[in-house]
């Protein structure tokens, strides 16, 4: 039996939940209403007779103390006949005092990136940064003080598309900002997105969930750039803090969740405690004990970048060149950053060696091997559960003198070599280049980085990316 505090709760009725024949509000909307049982949360989101239960009793607090807890549950993207830029929520659900439930929004773009999620109220229209039929949706139940979170019995929205102009590209190159970053720790603990934090872990956290990642996704990175060591590391967002979580200081101010007034690319809890903006107070009312602008996990903190205390770092937020991060499996060089379940690398022959001396690689180094006339390659395996149409992205690091033909050779998992790729390193490094798209089947299929190239030159195995 649940707690006797929930017959003490009044049931609201956040929006008229769309039924059949209903007419919608704006002209050419389309609606649909999402299956509460199709989605995907953390332990902490409970499915019970009366809706989706937010119970957040054993969730570990981060460092900062928020009084509130925020559970998200993600739906499945969903494809709609018409492109949407706007969106309306419809919201049943029993809330109570101090509980809140927000409904975030995102659209696949073109290029076959995610754009930023946006957040709304029920009954408040929200435009997305992007237009596109491919859309996700994710609740954001948001529990008391006493870790008591509301009931949500039905989610339903409504889209259309308003047309004007979208959110400016940053078509040059992504963002870059130095900020204060910090140590997140918290082994055992629970991310935003539901990954459960392990020793050596390598994420990054940030005040906003605009930037947060799927369970496990790479939707949405950041590539930490330390001066002091000179090192450099790739590594997505699975948290939001520290101090804020509505402070996407990344942003432009016209599109800025909160904090409008203050320079872009300067976190409000940098300003809070360095000048004493909102009177030296958080979102929460509490005074920040740094200016962190990112949290670092202790893998990314410690062994990528060699951090030894918090300190100033260089950020660059990756998804800023094109208004989202295309997202699929990604293969790392170095199989510690894999999961080898799914993907990882293998090495045929001893010249392969670990490096980092040209920046822009990604996660925490790259492998790189000297041309000669024998393949010897490094192969990036990866596993599909079910036969698929499936693109495949290269990452490399470029310098004058790597290959311009360097092969990628694509073997589905019956045996069959779908491609030989020949790319140019010398170019277009520090990040993804499609290498092309097949049908694949079912089992472990490859792709395969040969070192036969022209003596004297280097090909780079660095990543690969299969959406």
């Amino acid at each position: 039996m649940r707690a006797s505090w929930r017959s003490t709760l009044m049931a609201v009725m956040l929006g008229a939940v769309f039924a059949e024949g209903v007419e919608a509000a704006e002209p050419g909307a389309q609606r649909w209403t999402e299956n509460l049982s199709a989605g995907t949360g953390t332990s902490e989101l409970v499915g019970t007779r009366d809706g989706l239960l937010y119970e957040p009793n054993a969730v570990m607090r981060r460092p900062e103390g928020l009084s509130r807890l925020t559970g998200l549950f993600e739906f499945p993207a969903r494809t709609l006949e018409q492109p949407v830029d706007t969106f309306r929520p419809r919201v049943q659900a029993t809330v109570g005092l101090g509980q809140g439930v927000e409904v975030d929004v995102r659209v696949r773009t073109p290029g076959g990136a995610w754009s930023e999620w946006r957040t709304a109220t029920e009954g408040e229209a929200v435009r997305l940064p992007r237009s596109g039929t491919e859309v996700q949706v994710r609740l954001a139940l948001i529990a008391d003080e006493r870790g008591r979170g509301p009931v949500v019995q039905e989610v339903g929205l409504e889209g259309w598309r308003e047309g004007g102009t979208e959110e400016a590209l940053q078509t040059l190159a992504p963002l870059t900002y130095r900020v204060y970053a910090t140590r997140e720790g918290l082994v055992g603990g629970t991310t935003a997105n539901g990954h459960v934090i392990k020793t050596n872990d390598r994420f990054a956290a940030l005040p906003s969930r605009r930037g947060l990642a799927s369970k496990g996704g790479s939707e949405y990175q950041v590539r930490v750039c330390y001066s002091k060591k000179a090192k450099c590391v790739t590594t997505s967002v699975w948290d939001t803090g520290p101090w804020n979580t509505k402070d996407d200081y990344w942003n432009p101010s016209s599109v800025r969740e909160m904090w409008k007034t203050l320079p872009q690319g300067k976190p409000e809890a940098q300003a809070a405690y360095q000048d004493n903006f909102n009177g030296g107070l958080d979102q929460f009312g509490r005074r920040p004990g740094s200016p962190a602008g990112i949290d670092l996990a202790d893998g990314t903190f410690w062994l990528d970048l060699g951090m030894t205390d918090n300190d100033w770092v260089d950020v660059t937020y990756l998804w800023t060149s094109d208004g989202g991060s295309s997202t699929g499996l990604v293969i790392d060089s170095n199989n510690a950053n894999n999961d080898q379940s799914k993907g990882y690398i293998q090495l045929t022959g001893t010249s392969w060696a670990s490096s980092t001396n040209v920046a822009g690689y990604y996660g925490s180094s790259y492998l790189v091997s000297p041309g000669a006339a024998v393949s010897e390659p490094a192969t990036f395996w990866f596993y599909l559960p079910a036969a698929g149409t499936k693109t495949v992205d290269a990452w490399w690091t470029a310098a004058s003198d790597r290959s311009t033909a360097a092969p990628f050779i694509v073997t589905n998992a019956s045996g069959t070599q779908l491609a030989n790729v020949k790319v140019n390193q010398t170019v277009n490094g520090a990040r993804w280049n499609t290498l092309g798209t097949w049908s694949f089947p079912a089992g472990w299929n490859k792709v395969q980085l040969s070192r036969w190239v022209t003596a004297g030159t280097y090909v780079v195995a660095d990543a690969i990316q299969v959406r």
